[in-house]
């Protein structure tokens, strides 16, 4: 009986051991099919990411087949797949399909906040700086700078850019984030655009790519990543040192570096299999970007073109000019050379911009006959859309209304329409870079100047402690000077605000209005419209300029009739529409203000109704406020198209413009910003409560409220 008990225990310990060794190797031979399928998924990321520039077709079908196989059999792998979707949207971007782009872009956005798969991948933190980065590729795109900025900010407080590289994935997104920074700066800040008109860096930015341009230098050495990347990078900081050339007086040591640059990527273009048409392109247009620039003098180009680039020959085409071009043959061969690059690669973006900048160079040397055709090349070519870039299509409408294209005046007119709508959009999106950028500055400086503080207050009240009482009358005195100082500031800003503000009224504004009055094929109804906005425009600038500069017009407080007020204003408003009746309602009511403000402000008003106004009346009506008998209650009715919430909302602010409607191109806004500014100087300066509003409604015209102080509630203060 035992031994037949000893038999049972040694089969079920040989049992359990078989099954033990059946479990290990099928567990091993699991791991084994995972290893194998990450490395086939590894492999298909890395061909799609080698053929980034290449080859952009392949590189999107490497990435879906690393998909198919992990939807299919790896569906916890998330490096595989956030590498894929970033490789997607990288793709994508560069064929200029930004929806898709922008598809794979919040893909790996939300894989990467997902906490569960997380855990399990080593690179969820920087694919998500990567897709950032792409992301703000496709905002600087769309002219969307601020929200470029914003992004590229909170990246550069981030922590895992500030890691040495470890691997080509870190090294990328470092360099990218340098690529997508450089490129902000030189290109979409400022207004700044390839023409040849000149460079234009305001000076923050200036100082802004000195100092990036520095940290790129000492970083330079120790990224990485591969060829391609090189390329990229090169390129960004040539194009950064040629900007900054360009505004600094052509200084040759600066344009050194830029061919220096440039040399470089020349010599890797020169080996056959890192030979890149796009990367090609770049070098020929930045060399025609560095001729057509005014503040480049010739001889600061040729000096460095003898020198070294004339060497590589291999390329086909040499950058060196011949003997015999003239600077302008020289630069419309390196445009023409550069736009044939440029339109063998898939890329629309590039199309337009290649056609857009050879054709404005085309322009300003006088070739009409070139810019035309490649004018016709850009309203040819069907691979671009509208709103793909904002600033291209900009310059594309500016050259064509300018140079008189069409015969048609339908044409023209859709093209103007159309060069407004774009101009508006760019001004917004400039204006809010340029509130935001201030905004950070401000915090910045604000959290420098409390680190200070607290780091002063730490070592007084350790190393000083018996002096507390006299710290304590110190910090308060300290706090008034701040205040004082802060104020000071505050008034500063507002004054420089002012004269901002009607700059940028002249550039945006004005300008287009001069360039298209020289167009002999402008309807006379459409010139009549320019020529008066430019006189509303100049009148109001005026008077903006007079209230806001010191020693200007000073604010006058009389008493007088309004109706005499409402009389002038009714003989000296023009009528688009002459079908709309201008009707103001007699009153015996008398204001206290200054007359010659509430004329403008009155003015002002009722332009802007008449203008939006196609049929019905205008009213203008004055009565005592029913709420409050010390003020005079005045409106402005119109039966026009009316505004929706989000234009009500932004009428008065100076960092934003009224998107003008297909009936009326010409507004501005301006116009309302000044009323705003009128009602504030009667406010300091008379009873407090003075102020404007408005109410309107879609599809039922637009009310306008203004409240003035009557004579006997004046206060005797000025």
């Amino acid at each position: 009986m035992q031994q037949i008990m000893k038999r049972r225990y040694l089969l079920a310990a040989l049992t359990a051991m078989v099954l033990l060794m059946f479990s290990g190797c099928r567990s091993r031979h699991s791991e084994d099919i995972d290893l194998r399928l990450r490395g086939r998924v590894d492999n298909f990321n890395k061909t799609s990411f080698i053929n980034r520039y290449q080859d952009p077709s392949c590189a999107i079908h490497e990435a879906y087949d690393a998909l198919a196989l992990l939807r299919d059999s790896l569906p916890q792998y998330a490096d595989g797949f956030l590498r894929a979707y970033n490789n997607l949207a990288f793709e994508y971007y560069m064929l200029a399909e930004h929806d898709s782009a922008a598809t794979y872009i919040d893909s790996v956005l939300c894989l990467a906040e997902d906490r569960r798969l997380a855990a399990h991948c080593q690179n969820a933190q920087v694919e998500r700086i990567i897709a950032q980065l792409t992301q703000i590729r496709l905002l600087q795109r769309s002219c969307k700078i601020a929200d470029s900025y914003q992004l590229l900010y909170n990246i550069e407080r981030s922590s895992v850019l500030r890691k040495e590289p470890s691997d080509y994935l870190c090294a990328f997104a470092r360099m990218e984030y340098y690529i997508t920074s450089l490129t902000l700066n030189y290109h979409y800040r400022n207004s700044a655009v390839a023409s040849s008109s000149g460079t234009q860096l305001d000076r923050a930015t200036k100082l802004s790519l000195e100092d990036l341009l520095g940290e790129v230098e000492e970083s330079r050495q120790s990224l990485r990543c591969d060829y391609a990347e090189d390329l990229s990078l090169n390129y960004a900081i040539a194009h950064a040192y040629y900007r900054l050339s360009s505004v600094s007086d052509s200084d040759p040591e600066l344009l050194a570096h830029a061919y220096d640059y440039l040399i470089r990527n020349l010599r890797i273009l020169a080996n056959p299999r890192h030979y890149s048409e796009y990367h090609l392109a770049n070098v020929y247009q930045l060399q025609a970007f560095i001729v057509a620039d005014s503040n480049i003098v010739p001889e600061a180009y040729y000096q460095q073109c003898s020198t070294e680039l004339g060497i590589l020959d291999s390329l086909g085409t040499p950058l060196a000019p011949s003997p015999w071009q003239t600077d302008e043959e020289y630069g419309a061969y390196m445009f023409r050379i550069s736009t044939d690059l440029f339109f063998r690669t898939p890329d629309p973006y590039q199309h337009l911009g290649a056609v857009v900048s050879a054709a404005e160079y085309s322009l300003s040397v006088g070739d009409t006959l070139a810019a035309a055709d490649y004018y016709a090349l850009a309203l040819a070519d069907s691979t671009w859309h509208d709103g793909m870039a904002p600033k291209f299509e900009s310059m594309l409408y500016d050259g064509l209304i300018r140079m008189g294209y069409s015969n048609s005046q339908d044409i023209n007119q859709q093209w103007y329409v159309r060069q407004m709508q774009l101009l508006t959009f760019i001004r917004e999106n400039e204006s809010a870079d340029i509130s935001l950028k201030d905004r950070l500055d401000r915090s910045e400086a604000r959290n420098h100047y409390y680190l200070v503080i607290i780091l002063i207050g730490g070592i007084s009240l350790i190393a000083l402690g018996v002096f507390v009482v006299l710290l304590r009358r110190r910090a308060k005195l300290l706090k008034q000077e701040k205040l004082a100082l802060q104020e000071a500031k505050r008034k500063d800003v507002e004054r420089i605000a002012n004269v901002e503000t009607c700059l940028s009224v002249l550039r945006h504004d004005i300008n287009p209005f001069l360039s298209y009055l020289t167009n002999p094929h402008l309807p006379d109804e459409m010139r009549q419209e320019v020529l008066q906005q430019l006189l509303r425009t100049f009148s109001n600038i005026k008077s903006w300029t007079n209230l806001s500069i010191p020693n200007g017009m000073q604010f006058r407080l009389t008493q007088f009739p309004l109706e005499e007020v409402f009389t002038a204003v009714a003989d000296s408003c023009p009528r688009p529409h002459p079908e709309v009746r201008l009707v103001h309602q007699p009153t015996t009511l008398s204001v206290s203000g200054d007359r010659q403000l509430v004329e403008i402000l009155l003015r002002n008003l009722v332009n802007n109704a008449l203008q939006h106004t196609q049929q019905g009346s205008v009213t203008l009506r004055g009565e005592s406020y029913s709420e409050d008998s010390r003020f005079v209650h005045i409106t402005v009715a119109d039966t026009g198209s009316g505004m929706d919430a989000e234009t009500l909302d932004n009428l008065f602010r100076p960092d934003k413009t009224v998107q003008p409607d297909t009936d009326n191109p010409h507004g501005t806004g301006f116009g309302l910003i000044l009323s705003k500014f009128i009602i504030k100087r009667h406010d300091d300066n008379t009873l407090r409560g003075c102020r404007i509003w408005v109410e309107s409604e879609l599809g039922k015209g637009t009310t306008t409220h203004v409240l003035l102080a009557r004579p006997q509630t004046v206060s005797c203060e000025p």
